[in-house]
């Protein structure tokens, strides 16, 4: 079953809570890790992200010991794992396990983790009860390292794929403090979301390198920004195309000489030109400013203001009650809009 980010987000919090382990499987910088982490987040667990590629099968089956008075021997567990007896984190509701890189670990570590996942167990000791579980792993068709899983592994998860969808991620962008730079950019070029291939050997454009790189270009003008540090994030062509895009800003109108002849200002036709001020305005608008930027933006075509109510209500959530002529724009774009 292929689901999107949103979509699994609604969908594995209900199979956790059923005591299911959902193992999602997707092209590599797809946000499997980060829905995750935002599980964790938004239902107050631990996340503890292990990489089994990483791992030895004994680190996840538990270590053998020797108990010279019982003449016995027996499995410790690694401190990874919550155990039945461990204490909740303070300020927590449980645990979140992550075992990320699931496909890409040796068959002997899939193969110990049949009873953390199916018995709820490490060696010979119980996880606590408030310890959920979460698998993570790439596609064979993406030329990835890749380990099949067994007929008994794939009866033990609920299996889902996950797809790239371009809106679901637009909206993640814009409530999480993604560049408005980037967000518009990507909204005026949508297939630079995702530009991986299987036999791609240089950076690549995704939601995981998009995300670093906002982190880069935040607060930096474009003067201090080089090719070069771009490419290594987001590939060389991508990279060409969003540093012309940034470049744009430069020749770009003023927010204090738009606030002064909102309906007046030259505007030229380029149509990236109307995307990144479209952007701009996104990002700078509050309760003081919504007349006058609105009646700029009244002069984009239909589709730049239906984004821009978009990109707006993501960014500035409680604009719309605060501010009755910003409600009032958005029913007349709707109107004239879908008329």
């Amino acid at each position: 079953m292929e689901l999107s980010y949103k979509e699994l987000a609604h969908e594995l919090p209900m199979m956790l809570k059923a005591g299911v382990v959902p193992y999602i499987r997707g092209s590599p910088a797809l946000g499997k890790s980060s829905l995750a982490k935002m599980i964790a987040e938004k239902f107050k667990l631990f996340l503890i992200d292990i990489r089994l590629s990483e791992r030895d099968p004994c680190e996840i089956g538990g270590y053998l010991y020797l108990d010279h008075a019982t003449k016995r021997t027996y499995q410790y567990p690694l401190e990874l794992f919550p155990l039945d007896t461990d204490p909740i984190p303070e300020g927590y509701k449980g645990w979140l396990i992550l075992l990320d890189e699931f496909s890409s670990c040796a068959p002997a570590t899939q193969a110990v983790t049949y009873r953390v996942i199916w018995d709820k167990q490490v060696g010979q000791r119980s996880l606590h009860k408030k310890a959920y579980i979460i698998a993570a792993g790439n596609l064979e068709t993406d030329n990835a390292i890749v380990e099949p899983l067994s007929t008994a592994l794939l009866s033990r998860f609920a299996i889902y794929t996950m797809k790239l969808s371009h809106p679901d991620w637009m909206e993640w962008a814009a409530t999480t403090g993604i560049d408005y730079r980037i967000t518009s950019f990507l909204n005026f070029k949508q297939d630079y979301l995702y530009t991986f291939t299987p036999d791609a050997t240089d950076p690549y454009g995704s939601p995981r390198t998009w995300e670093m790189l906002s982190n880069f270009i935040k607060d930096r003008p474009v003067k201090e920004l080089r090719i070069e540090s771009l490419a290594s994030l987001i590939g060389e062509g991508v990279a060409r195309e969003f540093m012309t895009y940034l470049e744009l800003q430069d020749s770009l109108p003023t927010f204090e000489a738009i606030l002064k002849n909102p309906t007046g200002i030259d505007i030229k036709p380029d149509l990236s030109i109307r995307w990144a001020l479209m952007g701009m305005i996104a990002h700078r608008i509050d309760v003081t400013t919504v007349v006058p930027y609105t009646q700029f933006l009244d002069r984009f075509p239909d589709e730049l203001r239906v984004v821009a109510i978009r990109e707006i209500r993501l960014r500035h959530p409680k604009l719309l009650d605060e501010s009755k002529e910003f409600k009032q724009w958005i029913t007349k774009v709707a109107m004239q809009t879908f008329s």
